[in-house]
């Protein structure tokens, strides 16, 4: 792509268009029953290169309700070509020094008077009329949805110190002009500014962000460390800064080129239950607690506006590509540039791990030490993780299958695995099947959950990896290709290489079999 980021999520979806990653759905689809279920069928059925965005261009709902907002959903995160375009890459490759320098340089916001985003402006009597369910929010997974929500960029900020929060959080529906806020309270715009909100007994200022550019969406997805300001980091992105416009009911400012805003306030103290969900790790959210309540005051939109969907629940889905594709570029970011561990060369969250749990670190190994190291330092990054696995550099990391390759013939249990205490397990269902507290949730028993570090890379010399000779593979290759037989996807590593236990001897042993001298025996060393 050029060097220009796009101008706005239209001209994004219009890029999508072009490289045929966007799906159009132009038959009537019930947002209820019908939307969410098709993106499934794509998740569950269709392998990762050959995903798409859905566009859904005549939405309904089951009580016969048209809509004249067209939604959008896969847009960010549903197969890794579409999250690297998302950061302005031509490949996924490209996304972790993009990281790195964007985090290096950061430009700020840029402060504008007026933009498409409040074009269409509900307040007061209007918006009580247009209420929540005037946007096409879909039911996620219909059958066991407990009601409806958003996923998206919630910016809050400290009424007195002026940090600005933007974080990847979720509001669901419980009236026309009423949320609860789906907000961890290890988050930082519930700990850090409704903490203090709440301590004055003032509500917190909350602006939901819909339709805005991949790289907001990121930055709010990535964790960053409290004081940094994502949309200055999602400018070292665009390499512009993010123009903002004033809320026009809170003080807060939002992306200018957004499609939707919802404008609120988090109550200091009013928390209404919460009914079923699903989350990250796959598995409904049916423990139905009590979260805060946010009190709706305004929302804006473009013309003819598009709303973003982010289907959230068992991988493969959207916000965990999403999730995935920011711990990926964190954690090489700070193992290769904060810890100095140039040998670290690759790192991959599987789609299966939900992006936090399970961790595959690819590094060339200058010491014994290292892939030690490597793993401590993950493990110091994020206190979430539960499974890091640090493997050689001809191990491709996000290959399943060479993963187990490493596990099952490069380590020993005993000798290259650690467990690992205080961990916290935020969503999993594994550590809360025993706990009712949300105390306990939070952070269980006396130690945390816990986490298993692996070193699965050789510790000396092997034998040759058993596949033929790259000359060989290569010269069949070229055979199959002339025969027109089918395409192939192959998977490293799809020829043989040595790593140590292989001498001069051996390969002149080889090379005389394949010209077919079949019975020259090698000479034992250290005889005549």
């Amino acid at each position: 792509m050029s060097n220009s980021y796009f101008a706005d999520f239209r001209a994004y979806i219009e890029e999508l268009d072009k490289r045929g990653k966007l799906q159009r759905w132009r038959r009537p689809i019930n947002k209820d029953t019908e939307m969410m279920p098709l993106m499934r069928l794509q998740y569950r059925g269709i392998a990762d290169e050959a995903r798409k965005a859905f566009l859904f261009e005549n939405v309904m709902d089951s009580r016969g309700r048209r809509h004249g907002i067209r939604v959008v959903t896969g847009m960010y995160g549903s197969c890794r070509e579409i999250a690297a375009l998302g950061l302005g890459c031509d490949k996924p490759s490209d996304m972790y020094e993009k990281w790195r320098h964007a985090l290096a340089q950061p430009i700020d916001t840029r402060t504008v008077a007026r933009a498409p985003v409040q074009d269409v402006v509900y307040t007061g009597g209007e918006l009580a009329k247009f209420g929540l369910t005037g946007l096409p929010a879909p039911v996620e997974e219909p059958g066991f949805s407990g009601g409806i929500r958003v996923t998206a960029p919630f910016i809050t900020q400290d009424a007195q110190t002026g940090v600005r929060n933007v974080g990847m959080y979720s509001g669901h529906f419980r009236g026309e002009e009423k949320m609860i806020a789906g907000i961890a309270p290890v988050h930082h715009a519930m700990l850090y500014h409704h903490r203090d909100a709440a301590s004055r007994n003032q509500p917190l200022p909350v602006a939901i962000v819909l339709g805005a550019l991949p790289d907001i969406n990121f930055v709010a997805a990535a964790n960053l460390p409290y004081g940094v300001d994502e949309l200055a980091v999602a400018g070292g992105i665009r390499a512009r800064p993010v123009d903002v416009v004033r809320c026009k009911t809170i003080p807060l400012e939002v992306p200018a080129e957004a499609e939707i805003v919802i404008e609120g306030e988090i109550s200091p103290s009013l928390k209404e239950r919460g009914e079923p969900f699903s989350d990250y790790p796959g598995y409904l959210m049916v423990e139905r607690e009590f979260r805060s309540v946010i009190d709706i005051k305004a929302i804006t939109m473009r013309r003819d506006a598009i709303f973003t969907a982010i289907l959230v629940g068992l991988p493969p889905s959207e916000s965990n590509g999403i999730s995935r594709t920011c711990r990926e570029m964190m954690l090489y970011n700070h193992l290769r540039y904060s810890c100095a561990l140039p040998e670290v060369l690759e790192v991959s969250c599987p789609e299966m791990g939900g992006g936090w749990n399970w961790w595959v670190i690819r590094m060339k190994k200058s010491h014994p030490s290292k892939p030690k190291q490597a793993l401590h330092a993950a493990a110091g990054m994020d206190p979430t993780s539960k499974m890091i696995i640090v493997v050689d550099e001809d191990i491709d990391p996000a290959d399943p299958d060479m993963v187990m390759w490493a596990l099952s013939f490069a380590m020993q249990p005993h000798r290259d695995a650690e467990i690992i205490a205080g961990r916290v397990p935020l969503l999993d269902p594994s550590a809360h099947s025993l706990m009712n507290s949300r105390e306990e949730r939070s952070f269980p028993g006396a130690v945390g959950c816990s986490g298993l570090l692996i070193d699965a890379t050789r510790k000396g010399p092997f034998p040759p990896v058993g596949l033929p000779k790259q000359s060989y593979m290569e010269a069949a290759l070229k055979i199959w290709r002339q025969e027109q037989m089918p395409e192939l996807k192959l998977k490293t590593p799809w020829f043989g290489y040595p790593l140590g236990l292989w001498d001069v001897e051996d390969d002149a042993l080889a090379e005389a079999v394949t010209r077919g001298e079949y019975f020259q025996s090698k000479k034992l060393k250290g005889q005549g």
